[in-house]
């Protein structure tokens, strides 16, 4: 019975943010959590942190929980969620808050009809809630792939980690698909886990450039879906 998680965050923030962030994910974690706040201003690949962070020598327990620096919680006791999840759902070993239980050439896992959970989104001054699905009625809904913004894992559940090769792009479909396609574990989207994020994902240069590579790691294998 798992009990306790670390908590993982790559910023390029060393100052106020740094210590604003920390301190709320103590207080609305609502469990035993150790934050490791990995300070990247040089911009090293998040795949190659993450793998790191994953070597049990790292962190002390093994559920960790990589999220992204521009996350706000909206609901107390996220971190004792995610505990009961994988402590009640033993055959999943990746747990997020939005993704998709299919995958193909086109990449985008939010255009496809199989898509779930919700996210509120904060920009400009403006606020609106993405939702992929409506809000679920079990804990967790399979999928192949999720959003790389938050990502649980239990790290004795995985047979992959993460692959260096995509140091921001599709660092999280890659996981995800490998995981998936290996068969050794589920990966499960919830929507009690309710959280903002302050930041608009851009379909940049990078990429386009990204998916190309993953289409030719995956062709194969494509179209990829939960049965």
């Amino acid at each position: 019975m798992e009990n306790s998680l670390s908590v993982v965050v790559c910023s390029r923030d060393n100052g106020e943010g740094k210590e604003k962030l920390i301190n709320h994910i103590k207080e609305t974690c609502g469990c035993n959590a150790h934050t490791y706040f990995m300070y990247n201003p040089d911009g090293v690949g998040l795949p190659e942190i993450y793998n790191n962070m994953l070597d049990e020598s790292k962190t002390e327990n093994d559920i960790i929980v990589f999220m992204h620096d521009d996350i706000e919680f909206l609901k107390f006791g996220w971190g004792a969620e995610i505990l009961r999840l994988f402590n009640e759902h033993k055959d999943y070993g990746i747990i997020g808050v939005a993704g998709s239980a299919e995958f193909d050439s086109n990449g985008a896992w939010w255009q496809y009809k199989k898509k779930y959970g919700q996210v509120l989104h904060r920009h400009n001054g403006k606020s609106w809630l993405t939702a992929f699905s409506p809000l679920l009625d079990k804990d967790l809904q399979e999928v192949c792939v999720i959003d790389g913004l938050f990502i649980a894992v239990h790290r004795k559940r995985i047979s992959k980690k993460f692959n260096e090769k995509f140091k921001f792009d599709y660092y999280d479909i890659t996981f995800c698909l490998d995981n998936f396609l290996d068969g050794e574990t589920k990966i499960g989207v919830t929507t009690n886990i309710r959280l903002a994020h302050n930041s608009v994902g851009q379909m940049r240069e990078g990429w386009y450039t990204a998916r190309e590579e993953v289409n030719k790691i995956y062709n194969d294998d494509y179209p990829i879906e939960v049965k």
